[in-house]
């Protein structure tokens, strides 16, 4: 006898819409990505405008496909919405971005004005640092590639490629998870230009959250996003209209553990220990591959949600947001 999982059925349906919402999570800040940003926050007052970067609509396809239903209301008037107002309180899936942003926006910004204004760092020394506070790079006095002219412009570009293969994956109504996860990994994955981009520049520029990369906080707004969007979608009775989403949104974290001392430990050459770490890595790849395609299950205060990609063990802010012990 066989029995059906009617959420998974529900979110494979709309995984187009899922995705193209992690998207959004992962590129509504782009506009940090330049060296006006942090010039403007050193004091600068060149009159720079990061939420203003974005100019074309290039998620209309998912829009027309998803607004029906209970979603026939649930969208801001323009996608530019999404990158211009996510700081703020609206109703719909532009509040339910809102709110992943904020949690993790909150985390370096619970302070006085007083105290965040003496943090703030001048241009002279815009660093970069590692989560334990050590200085790793002057951003402005030795910008990385993301922070020159044509860097931005390969950002654009890498922006709308993926878009684009979004889209073509969505209207065509792709079922194999193989080409979503390709698409995905081309997006974000370890070796592409967008997630080396974002690891290169600041996200927040004052001490001591300088650690907190644009790839920091993109990363993890876009991960919640796409889990309030997963829990509204299985909750009939989801209040698309109530502009109090943000403050209501709630989520619970669940980290699993699985650790690898004992059989590291019981190496007897070299070859042992490199082949207990291959094999671990290659196993838990295939785990994550499948806890993200097949179930992406955890339950949190709002319903079943699909659980979040795995977090970079050097990302300062998602630090913060994994359980220690």
């Amino acid at each position: 006898m066989t029995s059906t999982f009617l959420p998974a059925g529900t979110l494979r349906q709309h995984r187009p819409l899922l995705l193209a919402m992690e998207a959004i999570g992962w590129f509504h800040m782009a506009g940090k990505a330049r060296a006006e940003f942090l010039r403007r926050h050193g004091g600068v007052n060149n009159g720079y405008n990061e939420r203003q970067w974005h100019q074309q609509e290039l998620l209309d396809w998912v829009k027309q496909r998803y607004s029906g239903g209970n979603l026939a209301n649930a969208w801001p008037n323009t996608f530019a919405d999404f990158t211009e107002k996510h700081a703020e309180r609206s109703s719909g899936l532009l509040g339910l971005l809102q709110a992943g942003h904020g949690i993790v926006s909150g985390v370096e910004k619970n302070l006085p004005g007083s105290t965040s204004g003496y943090l703030r760092q001048a241009i002279p020394h815009m660093w970069l640092s590692s989560p334990w506070g050590h200085f790793k790079r002057n951003l402005l006095a030795d910008p990385p590639e993301i922070l020159s002219p044509q860097g931005w412009k390969q950002l654009v570009s890498e922006i709308h490629r993926v878009l684009a293969e979004l889209q073509n994956l969505g209207t065509q109504n792709a079922q194999d998870v193989a080409f979503w996860q390709r698409w995905r990994e081309g997006a974000i994955g370890e070796g592409s230009f967008i997630r080396r981009a974002f690891l290169s520049t600041l996200a927040e520029t004052r001490l001591p959250n300088n650690d907190v990369t644009l790839w920091d906080q993109s990363y993890v707004a876009a991960a919640l996003f796409k889990s309030a969007v997963a829990g509204a979608l299985l909750d009939s009775n989801f209040p698309w209209q109530d502009g109090g989403i943000k403050q209501k949104t709630r989520w619970r974290l669940l980290t699993i553990a699985l650790g690898t001392e004992h059989y590291e430990a019981r190496a007897v050459k070299i070859g042992d220990w490199t082949g207990a770490q291959a094999r671990y890595k290659s196993s838990s790849t295939a785990w994550l591959h499948w806890w993200r395609w097949t179930w992406q299950w955890v339950r949190c205060s709002t319903g079943t949600v699909p659980w979040p990609s795995s977090p970079s063990r050097e990302s300062g802010l998602m630090n913060r947001f994994r359980p220690v012990g």
